[in-house]
């Protein structure tokens, strides 16, 4: 009667034991797999939100000096910025660049094509907007004669509260870019806006 006693807890001490690893390898298994709908919910956050580039920036090089012109495009691949001068467009390396400063007296155009002159009228908020470690990649002119662009902005660059907060003030307001800074090595960059 003890053999069969003891032998039938030896069973059951072997099928707990076995149960219990089977369930400790199906959980290490679910934590090393990516959760892939919350990797996907992370990138579907991202909004594209419209931004105005002013028409006249001073591109402040590293080292010193400043050239004029009007940002055409960010090339991304070739990591230059192309500027439109008063008499031709050339080329800048974006490693060379200090940061853009978009000059208070230009003129600016809202996405509804109406323009105004930064300074004459005055921002919505005083508080400026500073997105830092926005890829590269996720900005994109739209509209270089008018200075229309997008960035896409989300989680980690801003919170998904910060987003929200964003957008709400997207619907009424314009948001002008003061200055713009790029990280090669990165392959990021930084956006000063003002809400207008």
């Amino acid at each position: 009667m003890k053999y069969k006693t003891l032998s039938f807890l030896v069973v059951a001490l072997f099928t707990v034991t076995a149960s219990m690893a089977a369930r400790v390898n199906a959980t290490s298994q679910d934590v090393q797999k990516p959760n892939l709908p919350s990797v996907q919910a992370q990138a579907n956050a991202s909004q594209p939100i419209p931004v105005a580039l002013p028409i006249k920036a001073k591109i402040e090089m590293k080292g010193g000096g400043i050239r004029d012109g009007r940002v055409v495009q960010i090339d991304e691949k070739g990591q230059k910025l192309w500027i439109q001068g008063e008499t031709e467009k050339r080329s800048l390396p974006l490693s060379q660049i200090e940061k853009i400063v978009f000059t208070k007296g230009a003129v600016v155009y809202r996405t509804n094509g109406v323009q105004f002159i930064r300074g004459e009228i005055p921002p919505a908020t005083s508080t400026q907007a500073k997105w830092n470690g926005i890829p590269i990649s996720a900005f994109e002119l739209k509209d270089a004669a008018q200075g229309q662009a997008v960035v896409k902005l989300g989680p980690p660059v801003v919170s998904r509260g910060q987003l929200r907060g964003i957008l709400g003030v997207a619907k009424d307001r314009q948001f002008v870019v003061d200055e713009m800074q790029f990280d090669v090595q990165k392959k990021t960059m930084t956006i000063a806006a003002t809400p207008y």
